[in-house]
């Protein structure tokens, strides 16, 4: 028999699929009786993002080089995220936590949810990835594929 998860961990990034997760999550956590924790996964850094530069970074990318103007790039793209997500919610009882973690979405959705004490994500099947993670393979994909914990993808 499987356990009933103590959090529910939904990633956002102010898509619908997103906002579509959040919703659902917020229902089962009424449910459950468990907090939801909106997770937003940033780069970890500047060649992260842009990858190593082949040639003369462009004025908007060098900005970004800087650890401050890095970090208030991911603070203003995760409040966002939360903003968006927290308008699609609403006023509720439901403890929202919110949380940003770095590296890859996949990687960094996998590692967040395995430090945690029962855990159960909830994504959306798609979100604002580009081409890149079409050929790499959807993130939801990877995390259903690598998380232990159980993993709900709302359509």
């Amino acid at each position: 028999m499987s356990r009933q998860p103590k959090i529910l961990i939904v990633p956002v990034d102010g898509s619908e699929g997103a906002s579509a997760a959040a919703e659902y999550a917020l229902g089962l956590a009424q449910a459950l009786d468990v907090p939801v924790r909106l997770l937003y996964a940033f780069p970890r850094d500047p060649v992260d993002m842009f990858g190593i530069p082949t040639e003369a970074p462009g004025p908007e990318e060098l900005e970004y080089f800087s650890p401050e103007a890095f970090e208030r790039l991911r603070d203003q793209s995760a409040e966002k995220a939360f903003a968006a997500t927290r308008e699609v919610l609403g006023e509720t009882a439901v403890e929202i936590q919110e949380q940003i973690v770095s590296g890859h979405p996949a990687e960094a959705i996998v590692a967040h949810a395995a430090a945690e004490d029962q855990p159960q994500v909830v994504m959306g099947s798609r979100g604002l990835s580009g081409f890149k993670e079409f050929l790499l393979g959807s993130v939801s994909q990877r995390v259903l594929h690598q998380a232990d914990c159980p993993v709900t993808v709302v359509r």
